[in-house]
């Protein structure tokens, strides 16, 4: 049994509950389709449209004989965000090798599929609820709704937010090659660390796949906390002598609410 045969199968074996991020009713398995059609973006009633354009990316890399990750990673992030199930991403990425070449997918072009799906969807699930079950820290939504309570505080208090709060932003430097479930075990360590450090009544949040925020006030001794996180975070890990790095930094809050809200959109942002 060939890499993408296995691969797929794995996913065929699984309970028949696909991940349906855009709200509709998600089918078992797709329906057949042209092999110059390759399924692609779900329709509102959760039958399979044919998007000719979802796979164009990689197409074009395949003709010209360019690298496929970067057209991979693209596809698989806008498949999970139209509500394509990762099954059928599957396989509309191999009726496009068959149309094309004849032959299966490149594991390079499957592994990278597969991960941006994967990486897209966690980021849609962390937004669902107030707190990230995994890592244990606030969503964005939970951040950002505590942010604005602040500014509201302030409003009322005659205070200004820039001068009384601020954001503590950490990002592991993770390795090249580094899987999705690994950056998650990563982040996992992250927020012990700032538990740790910020201990009081400071919100610990999430901002995308790959970075994590401490939401502080400006007290004398904030940037001797982000030196006591970054050494912490630096030797937490007790199996490994290799030191854990992370890009730490404080950011500083605008004067109004809705750029407050806007500044946590950009910082989750994928980098």
């Amino acid at each position: 049994m060939s890499l993408f045969a296995d691969f797929r199968r794995r996913f065929e074996l699984r309970p028949p509950r696909p991940l349906n991020l855009a709200g509709s009713p998600a089918r078992i398995r797709p329906e057949a389709s042209s092999v110059e059609q390759p399924c692609g973006r779900r329709e509102p009633h959760g039958t399979a449209g044919i998007d000719r354009s979802a796979y164009l990316a990689i197409a074009e890399a395949l003709k010209d004989g360019a690298d496929v990750v970067p057209a991979s990673d693209e596809v698989g992030r806008r498949l999970a965000e139209d509500g394509v199930s990762l099954l059928e991403a599957l396989d509309g990425l191999g009726a496009l090798y068959h149309a094309i070449g004849g032959g299966e997918p490149a594991f390079e072009a499957v592994r990278a599929l597969s991960s941006s799906w994967a990486e897209a969807s966690l980021i849609y699930l962390h937004s669902l609820s107030c707190e990230d079950p995994l890592t244990g820290l606030s969503s964005l939504a939970h951040l950002r709704s505590r942010l604005g309570e602040i500014y509201r505080e302030a409003d009322l208090r005659g205070t200004s937010v820039p001068a009384t709060h601020a954001l503590v932003v950490v990002e592991p430097l993770n390795p090249p090659g580094l899987t999705t479930l690994d950056r998650e075990l990563r982040l996992i360590d992250v927020a012990e660390c700032l538990r740790i450090v910020f201990a009081g009544g400071d919100v610990l949040g999430r901002l995308g796949a790959r970075r994590a925020a401490a939401l502080v006030g400006r007290e004398p001794n904030l940037p001797d906390q982000v030196e006591t996180a970054r050494a912490l975070i630096r030797h937490w890990r007790m199996d490994t002598d290799e030191p854990q790095h992370a890009r730490f930094w404080i950011e500083g809050l605008p004067a109004s609410a809705e750029w407050g809200g806007r500044l946590l959109g950009e910082l989750a942002r994928p980098s």
